[in-house]
């Protein structure tokens, strides 16, 4: 049987939005990166944070590896500049990328349970990817806010 849900593609989709997450943080300060917009809302550095602690254990889990989690510890993250949130973007692609590379057909067909969901090991991947660009884009317009705000001299 054919890969229902090809993992290259899945993976291309991931680097883009791992391109996207670059353009976004590189350069930032931590002060700015660290900026919520309001009660209730979350930085930049937590929302990419996030996206990409969730890109690992969902890719890990239709793996069928099994990875530690503090889900909650990246919204907690702060102080991280630019260029380390660059870097671990970049440490997130090389272990996504590992995890896509053992993924058999068998695995995108299997039921996966999470905790609060099961999906096929296939609405996994693309579950991780539709989540990852939201927060993109949440990052994204916490970004235009702090640029509109002309939060540490953004706004130009």
């Amino acid at each position: 049987m054919s890969d229902p849900i090809p993992t290259a593609d899945i993976q291309a989709f991931l680097h883009e939005g791992h391109d996207a997450m670059r353009t976004l943080v590189a350069g930032l300060p931590a002060s700015a990166l660290d900026w919520k917009p309001g009660e209730e809302t979350n930085s930049i550095a937590a929302l990419v944070v996030h996206a990409l602690d969730a890109e690992r254990h969902l890719t890990a889990a239709v793996a069928n590896l099994s990875l530690p989690r503090d889900r909650e510890a990246a919204f907690r993250v702060a102080g991280l500049a630019g260029d380390q949130l660059v870097a671990l973007i970049d440490e997130t692609e090389r272990d996504v990328d590992m995890h896509l590379g053992l993924i058999t057909p068998g695995r995108l067909e299997a039921t996966i349970v999470r905790p609060n969901r099961t999906e096929t090991g296939a609405r996994w991947l693309i579950r991780a990817a539709a989540h990852s660009r939201e927060h993109i884009g949440q990052a994204s317009l916490t970004r235009q806010l702090a640029e509109q705000a002309d939060l540490d001299g953004l706004g130009g």
